[in-house]
């Protein structure tokens, strides 16, 4: 069976066994990333998700004031 490296073609048969072996590794990193970055990315809907019903839902009875010190704004938590 041929293979494809950087443009060139391979004969799959020819090789070690530790080529053999890194090529299914290589291959099978490359799907684990592919489903972390899948991962990654619901993540970053479901924390964008949860913001904003966060900020839509605040009462504004858990407001607090706080006087800033030395005429500086107070610290905001990062939501």
């Amino acid at each position: 069976m041929a293979i494809t490296i950087d443009g060139k073609l391979y004969d799959e048969t020819k090789l070690d066994d530790k080529c053999k072996n890194s090529l299914v590794q290589v291959n099978s990193l490359r799907g684990k990333l592919r489903q972390l970055s899948d991962e990654f990315d619901n993540v970053k809907v479901l924390i964008n998700h949860h913001n904003e019903y966060i900020k839509s839902n605040l009462p504004a009875s858990a407001l607090v004031e706080e006087a800033a010190k030395d005429g500086e704004p107070a610290e905001e938590p990062k939501v």
